[in-house]
């Protein structure tokens, strides 16, 4: 589990900071230790190394509760099981007597499909455009080593890879977060180049959504009501105004009805962002961007702390935009939402593309 010993953590991607946080917790040798969603940044390889010394420590007589709602881990780690769903115990179960299904309709009371049910893609015209894009940290070290690659109208495209190496910043790059130190970016119609850069506001303006992998720092205001930061990015948008003054009306509205159709919990529009649950938070942020339906739509860990019930229908919505012929480029950590999301498959690794792949073909060099 490496991390950068001489980084300031503040600076680090989120992934780095949860295996600080994991290694805090192991180097105290507690003899009760609780992990709340410890992989929720973690790829599988990663979850699993954890796993191993989470299993030595059991074995030396630790006791471990750990908070999750990823089934594949917690039928891999655990001895029993308790299930909560809307704030009571639902069930409690032994591991070796239940499985994926039985649990997810335990978490959500219905029934889940835990595939993705989708039609082969039909790709169109381009939209987005990365020729040698090539970007250099504060600290000078190159972060994005000479990254072509496209995505078509009608497809999703998945960069999977280990959390820090390169695709956060190839995000952001696509967003108008930070500039390229060189290369190009044609996106929807519109040059960027470190010459010709576009901030966030204006990548917005040419039909670009942006759903940050870290909601926290770039999703939202914690002190904002839910409705002040369902119009974040966009509250200047002549629907939300009235003359000089905001229309208070009309973004109540506006978010009282995503809040319905994503079913952000509690259905309060008032409510200070910082008091909802991470996953209702994430709900919100993508409720946000994906309501101004966008021509394109960049994803950063779409289900990340989301309970497996919601995980259900945002993969559905992803799917739905790319069936109304929007360009998605999906990261993700997590390795089985790339692969049934994605029509094709960047990997990345220390900033470059290592390797490619196409629906239902090997993975190739580039």
């Amino acid at each position: 589990m490496e991390v950068p010993l001489d980084a300031i953590v503040g600076e680090l991607p989120v992934g780095l900071q949860q295996r600080v946080e994991i290694l805090k917790a192991l180097y105290r040798g507690a003899k009760i230790l609780i992990l709340d969603e410890p992989t929720g940044v973690l790829t599988p390889q990663e979850a699993d190394h954890l796993f191993k010394i989470l299993d030595k420590l059991r074995q030396q007589g630790t006791t471990i509760m750990i908070i999750t709602h990823k089934l594949r881990e917690v039928l891999a780690i655990t001895d029993n099981i308790s299930v909560m769903r809307q704030g009571a115990m639902v069930e409690h179960v032994v591991t070796a007597d239940t499985n994926k299904e039985q649990l997810a309709e335990l978490m959500v009371g219905r029934k889940v499909r835990l595939k993705v049910d989708k039609s082969e893609a039909t790709p169109k015209k381009e939209l987005i455009k990365v020729d040698n894009l090539q970007y250099f940290d504060d600290a000078g070290v190159e972060r994005v080593k000479s990254v072509s690659f496209g995505v078509r109208q009608g497809e999703v495209v998945g960069i999977a890879g280990v959390s820090g190496n390169g695709q956060s910043e190839i995000l952001a790059l696509l967003s108008g977060i930070i500039q390229p130190y060189s290369g190009s970016i044609n996106i929807n119609g519109s040059h960027i180049d470190k010459d010709t850069a576009l901030d966030p506001q204006q990548v917005r303006a040419i039909g670009v959504g942006h759903i940050p992998e870290d909601r926290h720092k770039q999703g939202l205001i914690n002190k904002f009501e839910a409705q002040e930061a369902y119009i974040l990015g966009y509250h200047h948008l002549p629907q939300y105004n009235k003359g000089l003054l905001q229309d208070k009306q009309a973004i109540k509205e506006s978010c009282q009805a995503s809040m319905d159709k994503w079913d952000v919990r509690p259905n309060d529009t008032t409510l200070k962002t910082a008091n909802f649950s991470g996953g209702n938070q994430q709900k919100l942020v993508i409720a946000r961007e994906m309501e101004q339906n966008p021509d394109v739509l960049l994803v950063g860990q779409p289900t990340r702390g989301v309970d497996i019930g919601a995980i259900e229908y945002i993969h559905q919505q992803i799917i739905a935009a790319r069936d109304a012929d929007k360009a998605v480029l999906l990261v993700s950590v997590e390795l089985d939402e790339i692969l049934s999301l994605s029509d094709r498959i960047l990997v990345v690794f220390d900033g470059a593309i290592v390797a490619k792949s196409q629906s239902k073909m090997p993975m190739r060099k580039p």
